[in-house]
């Protein structure tokens, strides 16, 4: 069992459940999410075109133009807070800053989900002290051997866990901002 690759897959879909979240602060990663019907199959957003950001709005310049409603669908579909505009071959999405109770909600759901990220680290930990156990009681690896895995493994689940704390700093840092 590799607990650090599980450890550092549970942090990094944590951090992409954050990037989901809506903030104060626009970026072009916001709609990373947003994936776009092209010809029947789905498609990332940043398939379809090049985006830039400026302000509260985002600018969605297409590969090809045609695609502007099935694009305009898909960000309207996966964001009830963004304001989408057609214009020649282009995409613009503006955004109005988030309310309080927005915030506040947000914030709510963003500690929910590093609650959820760090019962599933230490679900990693308990599962490899199982494995070192098991094999001790088989007399695979020696006392020692176990003792010396069960303190890394507590280093390991303490990291991960810090690496979700500072990620959700980071997020209600962000919130804060208008």
């Amino acid at each position: 069992m590799d607990l650090k690759k599980k450890n550092s897959d549970t942090v990094e879909h944590f951090k992409i459940e954050l990037k989901k979240l809506r903030s104060g602060r626009v970026t072009a990663q916001s709609l990373d999410h947003v994936k776009v019907d092209v010809m029947g199959s789905m498609k990332p957003l940043k398939a379809c075109g090049q985006i830039s950001c400026q302000d509260r709005q985002i600018l969605i310049v297409l590969y090809d133009p045609t695609m502007t409603h099935a694009v305009a669908k898909s960000i309207e579909d996966a964001s009830s807070y963004a304001q989408v505009i057609i214009e020649k071959g282009q995409v613009r999405v503006n955004f109005s800053p988030p309310s309080k109770e927005t915030r506040q909600e947000t914030l709510k759901l963003a500690s929910k989900k590093a609650e959820e990220a760090k019962i599933s680290i230490r679900q990693n930990r308990k599962e490899m002290i199982d494995l070192l156990k098991k094999q001790k009681s088989s007399s695979e690896i020696t006392e020692d051997m176990q003792k010396k895995g069960e303190k890394k493994a507590q280093e390991m689940t303490d990291q991960a866990i810090k690496e979700v704390d500072a990620a959700l700093l980071e997020k209600e840092k962000e919130l804060q901002e208008v």
